[in-house]
C-alpha cells in the first residue's frame, strides 16, 4: 500500500521508524538522486539532512507498507 505524505510527516515518520520495522514501513521519495521517474527508499541515518521542503528537488514522498 502506498500513502502520499507531506514533507513534514515524511521526515517525522522516517525518524520514528525503529530499525526492526524498517523492512515493513518505508518512506519513499521521488526525485532523489535526480531520479524523477522512480521512488527511492530513504534511511534516517543517511537522509536526516535532506531538505524535505524543497519541492523542486524532492517533489513527492510516500509511505509504503509491505
Amino acid at each position: 500500500m502506498e500513502v502520499p505524505l507531506p514533507p513534514f510527516c515524511a521526515k517525522l515518520i522516517l525518524r520514528a521508524i525503529p530499525y526492526a520495522l524498517s523492512h515493513r514501513v518505508l518512506v519513499m521519495c521521488r526525485g532523489y538522486s535526480e531520479d524523477i521517474e522512480n521512488f527511492t527508499e530513504l534511511v534516517w541515518e543517511d537522509d536526516k539532512d535532506l531538505d524535505f521542503h524543497d519541492k523542486e528537488t524532492y517533489p513527492e514522498f510516500q509511505l509504503w507498507l509491505r
